[in-house]
């Protein structure tokens, strides 16, 4: 099938703590995990339509797709409400937040069908009534992204990505870091042949190696949605992501009461609605509320929360 919506490579877009204690997911990682990504996606563009000539009459179509931009520059500025700061299974702290997101990358080469790509990001996240919440972050993220079909609706996009976070009130000390080896297969398909609706598939293997390592962990994540464009500029996307959380260090949790975990496993479930709207190719305005429930082996490891937000961001590309 080809796609030659115009909407298709908008819908590729979409695809795209101050103290030492522990908690039973770090704070500030999962917060990040959840509202922030990296563009490890790249826009694939839209095949072109079919021409004609005066001398050969009407030619077939051609699929074109532009080159990925070489640099890229981009901002998030964030303000959202979280019922559960610490993601604690008891006594759960709610508060406003910010987080502001600062990302550069760099596309060193690129094929029509394999585009690698160098990220570097740095996020910042204050809360209203948590301070100890409140991080820096920076990433320094590897990926590469293969398109397998002609009609560019299968990919792979394999990411290797660091990540640091440290603590504004404590002299900027590092409290957590991480490496990420992360998988995903993505299928974007065009539900109605004449309305813009879209599904969005994915498949994601992530192993997590972690300092504290009581934190590595193997994650198995599929994520369905479904996106509709009314306009052109508005776009509004359903979305759920069931996951499997498998952790291979055993330890001890040092929450109020210290937990120990041995041979943890936990079923992570995501759920919300993103609308979004972009007046113009650099900007974009964002709504969304994301429920998660994270349900572990380990008697008070579990925890849910309740994220409504809203996004403002800008992108330049040359």
């Amino acid at each position: 099938m080809k796609l030659r919506s115009p909407h298709f490579c908008l819908v590729i877009g979409l695809v795209l703590a101050a103290s030492t204690s522990l908690w039973a997911q770090d704070p500030a990682a999962e917060t990040l995990q959840q509202r922030v990504s990296l563009p490890t996606q790249t826009d694939q563009g839209t095949p072109s339509q079919v021409s004609s000539n005066k001398d050969l009459g009407e030619i077939s179509p051609v699929q074109k797709f532009p080159k990925p931009a070489m640099f890229t520059f981009s901002t998030a500025q964030q303000v959202f409400y979280t019922d559960n700061v610490f993601y604690s299974d008891s006594n759960p702290v709610g508060s406003t937040a910010y987080l502001g997101s600062y990302t550069a990358s760099f596309v060193p080469y690129s094929l029509r069908d394999w585009t690698p790509r160098i990220s570097f990001q740095y996020n910042m996240a204050r809360y209203d009534r948590a301070a100890a919440g409140d991080f820096d972050n920076e990433n320094l993220a590897f990926s590469s992204q293969y398109v397998f079909t002609e009609d560019r609706t299968w990919s792979w996009t394999a990411t290797i990505d660091l990540s640091r976070f440290t603590a504004p009130h404590a002299n900027d000390s590092e409290f957590y870091k991480e490496v990420v080896y992360d998988n995903q297969i993505t299928h974007v398909e065009q539900l109605l042949k004449d309305e813009p609706l879209f599904f969005i598939g994915a498949y994601d293997l992530a192993f997590h190696q972690t300092s504290p390592a009581i934190y590595d962990r193997l994650d198995n994540t599929l994520s369905f949605s479904v996106v509709y464009y009314p306009i052109p500029e508005v776009s509004i996307g359903p979305f759920i992501r069931p996951g499997a959380r498998t952790y291979v260090t055993d330890g001890t949790v040092a929450l109020s009461t210290p937990i120990t975990q041995h041979d943890r496993s936990d079923f992570n479930l995501s759920e919300g609605l993103d609308v979004t709207w972009k007046p113009c190719e650099y900007v974009s305005l964002s709504a969304d509320v994301i429920h998660t429930d994270d349900y572990s082996n380990i008697a008070g490891l579990s925890y849910s929360d309740t994220i409504p937000g809203l996004d403002v961001a800008g992108t330049v590309k040359f």
